[in-house]
């Protein structure tokens, strides 16, 4: 299994001249790479990540993703897949990722304010190319998408980062507040029964 390229990716020349002038020294390379269960996990219950790819002009180019909790499926420890939907149809990311295929996933857990970058290269597959693989990755979470899909993409990993949580402003999301005072709701309306 190949090492972690973090490093690699990014601390360049500037960087390392960077830390070293604020005393600070740079990670050691992390050995053999594969996300860990806490990672994964995390994607997996991801609603949302922003994407970043390059464009043919060297311009970093985020775009947000979006979909039920596991619409981002974990196909090995060093491989993520979805699948894609009709956008704004400018197709910037997927026209980038056929240029030059690096990208960068930020996902970002609020309730435990945990963030982690996901590194690696992208690729397109189009739909009537591996069928089999839309099937599967209609599936997310307990939701199978029956819509439109435009292709599915496959990003082989090379690189995670998740560091420093500060300034992560927890939010909890509508089905969570719910099942959270649907406690308080049973005991108020018992007392009113009673």
């Amino acid at each position: 299994m190949p090492g972690n390229r973090y490093p690699e990716i990014a601390f360049g020349p500037a960087v390392r001249a960077r830390q070293e002038s604020a005393g600070v020294t740079r990670p050691p390379d992390t050995g053999e790479f594969a996300l860990e269960g806490t990672d994964t996990a995390l994607i997996r219950r991801a609603d949302h990540f922003l994407l970043s790819t390059v464009t043919e002009s060297g311009w970093p180019y985020v775009q947000h993703r979006g979909g039920p909790a596991g619409f981002v499926h974990v196909l090995t420890p060093t491989t993520l897949a979805w699948v894609e939907f009709r956008g704004n149809r400018q197709y910037v990311s997927t026209g980038n990722m056929d240029h030059d295929g690096r990208a960068c996933l930020f996902f970002v857990d609020y309730p435990t304010r945990t963030r982690l970058k996901v590194f690696g290269h992208a690729r397109t597959v189009e739909p009537e190319r591996d069928p089999d693989l839309i099937e599967r990755l209609r599936t997310m979470g307990d939701r199978t998408y029956t819509g439109h899909v435009e292709r599915a993409i496959i990003v082989d990993l090379v690189a995670t980062d998740a560091n420093c949580s500060s300034h992560i402003t927890p939010r909890w999301d509508r089905g969570y507040i719910d099942d959270l005072t649907e406690v308080y709701r049973r005991q108020i309306d018992a007392l009113r029964e009673g």
